[in-house]
């Protein structure tokens, strides 16, 4: 009867796609480089979503098209990314289109902010609104800095 219940119980663990949040933080691939471009892309429903294209540096190293969010939601968060700024994200990578960034940091700004949950679920609502947090007035919350500045917004000002 145990046996049977195990059985069931790792079958439906499959079925549904059960992952915990280790495994899901391990398929994260961190990137770090300097903004070539900047540009708008249909994606993710009908909103347009900024693309960053980073360059890594190296003479041999391609770069890599990164797929962020809204500009008007990067905008309401004051979350600024512009050419030649260098910046570190974390992303899902993929063989096909711009990576998806799950956390992005502009180290040139001293910002950083998380744009997607580990299960890739955009922080911003149908019309571009950031869902990400409280993200302005007074206590702002976590929001999406990861950092311990308490009041300081989601990008971390």
């Amino acid at each position: 009867m145990r046996l049977r219940f195990a059985a069931i119980c790792f079958a439906a663990l499959l079925l549904t796609g059960a992952i915990s949040k280790e495994d899901l933080r391990s398929s994260l691939v961190t990137v770090e480089g300097t903004v070539s471009g900047v540009a708008s892309a249909p994606a993710e429903g009908d909103l347009e979503v900024l693309e960053v294209i980073l360059s890594g540096g190296g003479s041999g190293e391609k770069e890599l098209v990164l797929l962020l969010a809204p500009r008007a939601t990067l905008q309401e968060v004051d979350f600024q990314i512009e050419q030649g700024d260098e910046i570190q994200a974390r992303i899902f990578p993929t063989d096909q289109g711009p990576a998806k960034v799950h956390k992005i940091r502009n180290l040139t700004r001293n910002t950083m902010l998380r744009l997607r949950t580990l299960h890739r679920i955009p922080l911003w609502d149908g019309d571009g609104g950031w869902q990400g947090g409280p993200g302005r007035g007074p206590q702002h919350g976590h929001g999406g800095s990861g950092s311990s500045q308490h009041g300081k917004g989601p990008t971390g000002r």
